[in-house]
């Protein structure tokens, strides 16, 4: 793993070297330092690690931020069928719980993920694959406290926040056909969805890559969307690839007894060929918190749609007045909203 990482990063250095200006300096502003509001510390802070190392930076910003080769032909596809297989190979078993140890460690240095105190459910030597480590859960004692609030955050993500989806639209999704309409939310609530907040989460591949319901009630709907799909890179929203319509994704409908009904829309990136989830809670009641679904290697996404205004909590509120998509940082079951709104 570090020998791949650290031959794709030389090869990535020779590329920005040769590159024209105004693209290398693309793919430095891509990779640059991200500045984001923690909400659990109310504050804003800037990180000091890069958002990617510098050869996803320039495979993620050549191939789906410039759309160097297109977003649907032989080509581009075939980069993107080849991204998956590799991917795939996370789910080579480890040969010995040694070296299961040695390689949960050195992912964990090289994306930064929590060793100490060590928080996940299993120890590094137990886990039988990358992937079965990058799929991983909390150990229960250490699983984030659920908030109070009527509406949780679904993921530990960095979360971006719409007035409605004209303002998406205008603010983010502007270099695609992205339409409402195509997304798989059931016809006769997407006017309702268009019209009220949005919030948009991302997954980085160091996050806790599990989803859990946001709010408390009855699932109406759960289907996959796009499932023969070659998904794009969810680090995009704004480029040419139509991520929201064409990404394979999970749509979920929950409906509280106050008649409200929020939708998840749980996406796949690049290399991401398996959201597993359970079809069966359909016609079930779904607690606060609870888990919804999970990805398997790479990147991901959600989106989340609400048919009644929500009362964000005041800290949101202000970041969504303001109408910048300025990024939040959130932790799984931090409340989002205290309570919903009438009209």
């Amino acid at each position: 793993m570090p020998n791949f990482f650290a031959i794709g990063d030389f090869l990535a250095s020779i590329l920005l070297a040769v590159l024209p200006r105004r693209t290398s300096d693309r793919i430095k502003e891509n990779t640059s330092p991200l500045n984001v509001y923690v909400l659990r510390e109310s504050m804003k802070h800037k990180c000091n690690k890069a958002r990617m190392t510098q050869f996803e930076g320039v495979f993620a910003t050549l191939l789906f931020d410039l759309a160097l080769f297109g977003t649907s032909n032989p080509v581009i596809n075939g980069i993107i069928y080849l991204f998956t297989t590799i991917q795939n190979s996370w789910d080579t078993p480890f040969k010995s719980e040694a070296a299961a140890e040695r390689s949960v460690a050195e992912f964990c240095s090289r994306l930064d993920i929590q060793q100490k105190p060590w928080i996940w459910e299993k120890a590094p030597s137990k886990y039988v694959s990358l992937n079965d480590f990058f799929s991983r859960t909390y150990e229960e004692s250490n699983f984030p406290q659920l908030g109070a609030g009527k509406v949780l955050a679904p993921a530990c993500c960095v979360l971006k926040i719409y007035n409605n989806d004209a303002a998406m639209k205008s603010l983010l999704i502007k270099g695609c056909e992205y339409n409402i309409d195509r997304i798989g939310l059931p016809h006769e609530d997407v006017q309702s969805y268009a019209k009220h907040h949005i919030l948009i989460g991302y997954l980085s591949p160091k996050d806790y890559h599990r989803i859990h319901s946001p709010i408390t009630g009855r699932c109406i709907h759960c289907k996959m969307e796009g499932e023969g799909s070659l998904s794009a890179s969810v680090k995009f929203f704004g480029g040419k690839f139509n991520i929201l319509n064409e990404n394979k994704r999970l749509v979920i409908v929950l409906e509280t007894n106050e008649d409200l009904r929020v939708a998840l829309v749980v996406v796949g990136g690049v290399g991401v060929n398996t959201i597993t989830y359970d079809a069966s809670i359909v016609g079930k009641e779904v607690q606060k918190g609870q888990e919804l679904s999970a990805f398997r290697a790479g990147g991901s996404a959600f989106a989340m749609f609400s048919t009644k205004p929500l009362h964000l909590i005041k800290e949101l509120k202000k970041i969504a007045e303001r109408a910048r998509g300025d990024n939040v940082e959130v932790q799984v079951g931090e409340t989002l909203c205290e309570h919903f709104k009438n009209t």
